[in-house]
């Protein structure tokens, strides 16, 4: 067995340097070479939610999304800088984005000096982001936000309850706005491992605390059955200690959605 896999993996180093034909784990080529399966990725602008679906989420903080068309630059995304919400935009209209291209994107990087690009609020970290060898693009800007609607603002207890997260909404999926879901059993671990070690709650995801998450209720069909609770959806609600100014910003209407945020692996369906 050990002879058999020296030799296939001979064979397989072979190809790839081009003495010999591809016969066998097209599948495992590089992207790049002639006789893989694999898709090239390059970058598809549609993966990305568009600026209007952002703005109407509310802009949340560190989400690239698309540009109108004739616009100077291909992509956008607001950041913090400072105190404020800044917008930042990066990206040529006219360029492709080949980070499987080794070359490419080693050119691409020493031109821009990515190893050196730090800083949130420059269109040169994002483009360098997008340049980055590892997860594909879809994965990268998969810093997700999620909304779902407050739906009771309690004076006397200060608890804002809402649902943080709607995975299923009568046996159908229910999509965010950019087009991602979440299951709900992968929606129980996480939210599990998210009040073991957090509960925190911020304002769009930045600055200080601004208060607890002291109720937490993942919502499974299971878990509805068990406990005897008529719903039509599955999900996550939350119940949040928030500070007396943000209590008034929610009962101003100021504030009405509830936001998950995080890092996830994009995973196809």
């Amino acid at each position: 067995p050990e002879q058999w896999a020296m030799a296939r993996v001979n064979s397989f180093l072979r190809i790839v340097s081009g003495s010999k034909a591809a016969n066998h784990d097209k599948d495992l080529l590089p992207a790049s070479h002639a006789s893989s399966t694999r898709k090239m990725d390059t970058f598809d602008p549609d993966e990305l939610p568009t600026e209007e679906e952002i703005n109407k989420a509310d802009k949340p903080l560190n989400k690239p999304f698309r540009l109108p068309k004739g616009s100077s630059k291909k992509f956008g995304v607001y950041v913090k800088d400072g105190d404020k919400t800044k917008k930042v935009t990066f990206g040529d209209p006219n360029m492709e984005i080949r980070r499987d291209d080794p070359k490419a994107r080693a050119n691409f990087r020493s031109r821009h000096s990515c190893d050196t690009a730090t800083d949130k609020t420059s269109a040169r970290y994002w483009s360098c982001r997008m340049w980055s060898k590892g997860t594909s693009v879809g994965q990268m800007t998969k810093d997700f936000n999620i909304l779902a609607p407050i739906v009771k603002a309690d004076s006397n207890s200060k608890v804002i309850w809402g649902w943080a997260y709607v995975s299923m909404d009568k046996g159908e999926r229910a999509m965010d706005h950019s087009g991602e879901w979440v299951a709900p059993e992968t929606l129980v671990k996480a939210t599990t491992n998210f009040m073991l070690k957090s509960r925190t709650a911020k304002v769009n995801h930045d600055g200080p605390k601004e208060g607890d998450i002291v109720g937490s209720l993942p919502v499974t069909k299971d878990l509805a059955e068990a406990l005897g609770i008529q719903s039509d959806r599955e999900g996550w609600i939350i119940g949040v200690v928030a500070s007396e100014e943000t209590l008034e910003k929610v009962q101003a209407g100021e504030l009405t959605s509830f936001s998950i945020g995080g890092r996830a692996l994009k995973r196809s369906l």
